[in-house]
């Protein structure tokens, strides 16, 4: 399921939208399958054969269906856009393995379950290893097979171990002794029954939508890395397990189910009303992930939703197997009762994940939603009490103090997550991404958009210059940009800027449609001309697909800053997607992608410029700022050399007279301040990033190597990165460039003086423990500002400009 999960987000997106369909699709299935499942195995006197056969039936269609999905990973077009197609396709790729896998699960009842006041006893043992299984499953689809083998051979493995049990399972079949049948038709309790066949239903569609709240939460808390929504699966699913473990455990010592069912309902609603005071205490201790390799982060990660989620999902499950203990009905065939349970139980976890994303959180907010579904659990464990006539005065007291603390916990009212205490809130949204806030700081007005109270996107004040450049500066180096594509665009603020070139065409494009709105409703000062101007398109989904599917060719595709730590990143750095990015751009066009260096360590940055080296024939670093804190370089690159040269950029900043960035950046006023922009051609880098690993489509390494937040003697700021940078660039080489008349000696002070002036604007930022006293620290500014000068004398920067 978790490899499916990667391989569909390639062609339908990485978007939220495409992670419920393969949940959705697979429980449906599966459900389909658990009803097939329970006719067949009533006929057979030798159940655990079906089992095998369907194991087998399963991995080779699973193998099959992936050869299917690698042939839509290459051609994106096969299926229409949107939902019109991504149903279908998902139905091909994961519907016929799920329904072989749901067929196979009714034969272990019939098998190994004899009676039905056993159904727990016997039962939840293998349904509880099952889950357990599944959990490692998790660990091994999220991480372990797509970083050691990549996607292709971690699902052969997958599928071959699945065919070896089913061969097995078969040739058991074959030894063993027919399964005794009863002819006695049990009792049907008509109440229990109906109660533990809506519980089924009800419970199914309550823990798959907080199993879909509670990876929200790991993006509040943990972040949206691979190694969180890993650890909130296996943690939920591997809970559920043990539950169920425990359950047999205490019905084989005579517990009755209507009290294990009230009480452990009970526990879960109590757990669920917990969750959102346990997260918002985590998200102001700012955890994040410090492992040194993908096993150590992986552990950490795991470690961190263990301590406050197993309790919850331990509670959780307890109860499908104790239900399905009580769902009567007059066959002897125990595969038949736990078919039917299954298929209940799963077609109302397909409907809680939708549910429980796209109805509960839009709607009420993360902590509401959270505390909804709590409020549910206490109605089914009333159901339970009261439908089972078991109620006594301790449970009634108990159900009454928990329903009491699910209202008081609704009704409170809670503050922003993440929020620093200069900030104030103007706006808050809430969608299937997670949270989404509109914040501004007191003091000086600076707006930006939060996202899962971790990711800060865009900004007014001190960051709106770099944000324009990010725009402007590939444009500059464009030969005639008229259609342009920007990908990412949060609040608007650099893809607004492209308008300020003559561009006849734009489509921007954002992942989450609450920041689309929060920019359009709170940013209109920076943005307006973007939903307004005649030559905007908005687009709302994953970048990679919106590129796959917009018709005709590009001058400019510009990818705005991704977030390291988010899985979804490694398909945007992916070597495929550089490559496709190339194939859509017009002659003379350029693609840049814009890398936050103050996120990134030598190993993650120098990861992605050699993926993007290998794609584009020409390639080039170039500057966003000059900021020492934040520092931002552009991997520009293009089928044909880029021009930098002295004419060029005459006749192009000739053209650009009167225009804002003209006015608003020093780099635009002459040919020598915008040598100052580029940082290095990176086809003449020395040393290379030829020991750094490729980013691809198979294996997205940087997946694994992104999420780790490295100390701060580690992540590329200050001299730190100028000496990552800048020792690479000492010898005048441009193979990337066309340089016209510019010699290259020329180009190289330009390079040189931009990195001196960077030394000075590292000289003027004091941070707590600088023990320089202000006439030493004005002495450094002044002799880089005065080498800079003297290296590169035509450039005119001022020191006003430095840090922006």
């Amino acid at each position: 399921e978790t490899l499916w999960m990667r391989v569909i987000s390639l062609w339908a997106g990485n978007t939220v939208v495409a992670s419920a369909l393969v949940i959705v699709v697979f429980f449906a299935a599966a459900a389909l399958g658990n009803l097939w499942g329970a006719r067949l195995v009533a006929r057979s006197p030798r159940p655990l054969g079906y089992y095998g056969r369907a194991e087998v039936a399963s991995g080779l269609s699973a193998l099959t269906t992936f050869i299917a999905g690698r042939w839509l990973w290459q051609h994106p077009g096969a299926f229409p856009p949107g939902w019109v197609g991504q149903v279908p396709a998902t139905l091909l790729l994961v519907g016929l393995p799920s329904f072989f896998a749901g067929v196979a699960f009714p034969s272990l009842a019939e098998t190994f379950v004899p009676t039905a006041d056993r159904r727990t006893a016997s039962g939840a043992p293998f349904y509880g290893l099952n889950l357990l299984g599944a959990a490692l499953g998790v660990l091994a689809g999220s991480v372990w097979l797509p970083w050691g083998l990549g996607t292709a051979s971690g699902f052969l493995v997958v599928t071959g171990l699945q065919i070896a049990g089913g061969l097995w399972a078969w040739r058991l079949a074959g030894q063993s002794e027919p399964v005794p049948r009863s002819a006695k038709k049990p009792e049907v309790e008509l109440g229990a029954s109906v109660v533990a066949w809506v519980v089924l239903a009800t419970s199914g569609m309550l823990s798959l939508a907080a199993q879909s709240l509670l990876i929200v939460w790991a993006r509040q808390v943990l972040g949206g890395s691979v190694y969180a929504i890993a650890g909130v699966l296996a943690t939920f699913i591997g809970g559920l397990g043990l539950g169920a473990l425990a359950a047999a455990r205490w019905r084989g010592r005579g517990h009755s189910p209507a009290k294990l069912l009230t009480l452990f309902a009970g526990l879960s609603a109590l757990l669920l009303f917990a969750v959102p005071d346990i997260g918002a205490w985590r998200v102001q201790r700012e955890w994040v992930l410090t492992g040194a390799t993908p096993g150590h982060l992986l552990v950490q990660a795991l470690g961190e939703c263990l301590w406050w989620l197993l309790p919850l999902t331990f509670s959780l499950g307890v109860v499908f197997p104790v239900a399905w203990e009580l769902a009567r009905s007059r066959t002897p065939h125990e595969g038949w009762v736990l078919g039917r349970a299954l298929a209940v139980n799963k077609l109302g976890a397909a409907g809680g994940a939708v549910a429980g994303l796209f109805g509960l959180l839009p709607a009420c907010g993360l902590a509401r939603a959270t505390v909804l579904l709590g409020g549910g659990y206490v109605l089914l464990a009333g159901l339970v009490m009261f439908g089972m006539r078991q109620r006594t005065r301790v449970s009634v007291a108990f159900l009454a103090v928990l329903a009491m603390m699910g209202v008081g916990q609704g009704i409170r009212s809670r503050e922003v997550l993440g929020l620093k205490s200069n900030q104030r809130v103007l706006a808050e949204y809430a969608g299937a991404y997670g949270p989404v806030a509109v914040v501004e700081d007191r003091t000086t007005g600076s707006r930006q958009i939060q996202l899962n109270s971790r990711q800060r996107l865009s900004g007014t004040g001190h960051a709106l210059a770099s944000q324009q450049h990010q725009s402007w500066v590939p444009l500059l180096f464009c030969r005639q940009p008229e259609r342009v594509l920007t990908i990412g665009m949060a609040a608007g603020l650099s893809a607004v800027a492209a308008l300020d070139f003559p561009i006849q065409e734009l489509h921007a494009v954002e992942l989450v449609p609450e920041v689309t709105q929060a920019a359009r409703e709170h940013f209109a000062a920076w943005n307006s001309a973007l939903f307004q101007d005649p030559r905007v398109r908005l687009h709302t989904g994953d970048g990679r697909v919106v590129l796959s599917q917009l018709p005709g060719k590009f001058d400019a595709v510009i990818c705005d800053l991704f977030f390291p730590g988010d899985d979804g990143t490694a398909n945007l750095y992916a070597r495929e997607f550089f490559t496709e990015a190339r194939s859509r751009l017009n002659p003379g066009g350029v693609f840049c992608l814009w890398l936050p260096c103050y996120q990134h360590t030598a190993e993650t940055a120098g990861s992605v410029i050699r993926t993007f080296s290998e794609a584009f024939p020409s390639a080039v670093l170039v500057r966003s700022n000059l900021d020492p804190m934040q520092p931002v370089l552009g991997l520009l690159g293009a089928n044909e050399p880029l021009p930098v040269g002295r004419e060029f950029l005459e006749a192009r900043l000739a053209t650009l007279a009167g225009r804002p960035m003209v006015a608003r950046s020093p780099y635009f006023r002459s040919p020598d301040n915008a040598w100052l922009l580029l940082a290095g051609d990176l086809h003449a880098a020395e040393p290379g990033f030829g020991e750094f690993s490729i980013t691809t489509d198979d294996r997205p390494l940087f997946a694994y190597l992104g999420p780790r937040q490295p100390p701060p003697r580690e992540r590329l700021v200050g001299m730190v990165f100028l000496d990552w940078m800048g020792k690479c660039y000492v010898r005048p080489l441009y193979p990337s460039c066309a340089l016209g008349t510019t010699s290259p000696e020329e180009l190289l002070a330009g390079v040189r003086a931009a990195n001196l002036y960077f030394a000075a604007a590292v000289a003027q930022s004091v941070i707590p423990g600088d023990t320089r006293p202000e006439p030493v620290r004005l002495q450094q500014i002044t002799g880089y500002m005065e080498r800079a000068r003297a290296l590169h004398p035509k450039s005119e920067l001022p020191v006003a400009a430095l840090g922006k």
